[in-house]
């Protein structure tokens, strides 16, 4: 049966099955990225990223304190490829090339806290293998009416566990509420609130860095089943009302993307 634009809503909420299929979309271009140190050996996680990919270079995009606080001074980045399965690909950080906005006095809700890290050519082939690079100055074209969605992609340490050497992670993609937009000192803020549910932590730390991304769904003209497409919105960076229901997740948005890349 064809589906309709007003029924897609009601599915979505039902349907776990469509919200994973969306989810492991935004997955493909989502990794933990986890704090190497060779001796003695341990991990940390660090946060999360977006692998993107600006004008044929190719980067990891995250929030600035997670680079500063816990990457810059391990051995190596470790980055998540492979879902289910025990692996293990670092990348010195010496190699990673960091470009973005500028370091804050201090870290707090006001940011800005967003950069990129460019990948070296010879590691991209290895992670294109199991991940893809999105476009960041790309276009995606919506014709027809839609049902519009925000998806963050984290990996909450809180629903992990690292022992020793050996992490095991869950990478996570939240439907958001509605948006309140601010914009300060030149720079977009998107927060969103987030209710306690099954499934969710507490504390977001481990989300930081993580990709906000719109998703339209629709009805397939070709298939008359429900759809989708997406394209990239913000970063997370920083949770207020830490314990409280329901906290809210600070996240930079577009303009300050565009900002980021201006530094490319």
């Amino acid at each position: 049966m064809p589906c309709k634009i007003e029924e897609i809503g009601n599915v979505l909420r039902n349907d776990e099955s469509l919200q994973n299929r969306i989810v492991r979309s935004l997955g493909n271009f989502t990794v933990a990225l986890l704090a190497i140190s060779d001796y003695p050996e341990r991990l940390d996680l660090a946060g999360t990223g977006t692998l993107v990919m600006v004008d044929g270079a190719h980067y990891i995009l995250t929030a600035r304190h997670v680079w500063e606080k816990c990457l810059v001074n391990a051995d190596h980045v470790g980055i998540s490829l492979k879902a289910d399965v025990n692996h293990r690909h670092g990348i010195p950080s010496r190699d990673l090339a960091p470009t973005g906005l500028p370091k804050p006095c201090e870290w707090n809700e006001w940011g800005p806290d967003m950069m990129l890290l460019r990948i070296p050519a010879e590691r991209v082939g290895v992670i294109e293998v199991y991940r893809s690079f999105w476009n960041l100055t790309g276009h995606v074209k919506i014709n027809g009416r839609v049902l519009e969605v925000l998806v963050l992609m984290g990996t909450p340490a809180e629903l992990g566990k690292i022992t020793g050497a050996h992490a095991d992670l869950q990478i996570t993609g939240m439907f958001l509420g509605p948006e309140k937009v601010r914009h300060v000192g030149g720079f977009d803020y998107f927060d969103y609130e987030i209710g306690r549910k099954a499934g969710l932590p507490k504390h977001f730390g481990g989300v930081s860095g993580g990709g906000v991304w719109r998703v339209w769904l629709f009805c397939s003209p070709e298939t008359d089943e429900i759809d989708w497409k997406f394209n990239f919105h913000g970063v997370a960076f920083y949770q207020l009302g830490i314990g409280e229901n329901p906290t809210t997740i600070r996240c930079h948005g577009p303009e300050s993307v565009t900002a980021v890349l201006r530094t490319v």
